[in-house]
């Protein structure tokens, strides 16, 4: 367990029951900024179907206070969908407004990254609109490099946003790579 002088909490593996709480959090970024370039938060039932797939493959983590408040949530999902980059996954995040500045960002990445270099992910990507300058800076304190910048992208809010490409190597790239080991297969030996 993860504490502070703020707030004390977990991280543990995404549940379907965690739908409702996910979609609460996600629902605001959504709304209400252009830092997430949907117009609609998605459905519980749809965030529960999210976290049943992604967790086949790669983890989705919550971080929870005693009391079963979410605080927060990361997952992987693949980069892209061809056989090559199945080594590379792209990374989301997002906190409860009251959770930011606390610790529970990198409490959860640090469990995710950890998570995913198990499995042999070589390569994290952070899409992120360029705009959003905490993101931008949180991730960059995590030893992630911007690798591209794609004007106009987004028309959200009244303007066009930019998106920036942030990249962490997690492996060494060796050659041949080793297997990637679905989540599924590792969550039963991995300890968050």
């Amino acid at each position: 367990m993860e504490t502070n002088q703020h707030t004390a909490y977990r991280i543990r593996t995404a549940r379907p029951a965690d739908a409702p709480a996910v979609q609460r959090i996600k629902a605001p970024y959504v709304e209400c900024t252009p830092y997430n370039f949907a117009f609609e938060p998605p459905t519980a039932a749809e965030v529960e179907r999210d976290i049943r797939q992604t967790l086949e493959r790669y983890p989705f983590l919550v971080a929870e206070q005693p009391d079963g408040t979410l605080l927060g949530w990361a997952q992987a999902e693949p980069f892209r969908a061809r056989e090559a980059d199945g080594w590379n996954v792209e990374l989301t995040i997002y906190l409860a407004e009251d959770a930011r500045g606390h610790g529970v960002g990198t409490a959860l990445y640090e469990s995710l990254l950890r998570l995913l270099a198990l499995q042999g992910v070589q390569n994290a990507y952070a899409c992120i609109t360029a705009s959003n300058e905490a993101s931008l800076a949180f991730h960059r304190a995590r030893g992630f490099t911007e690798v591209g910048r794609f004007p106009a992208t987004g028309y959200k809010q009244g303007a066009w946003h930019d998106t920036v490409y942030l990249w962490r190597a997690l492996g060494d790239h060796e050659v041949p790579p080793a297997p990637f080991r679905p989540f599924a297969q590792l969550a039963g030996d991995a300890v968050l």
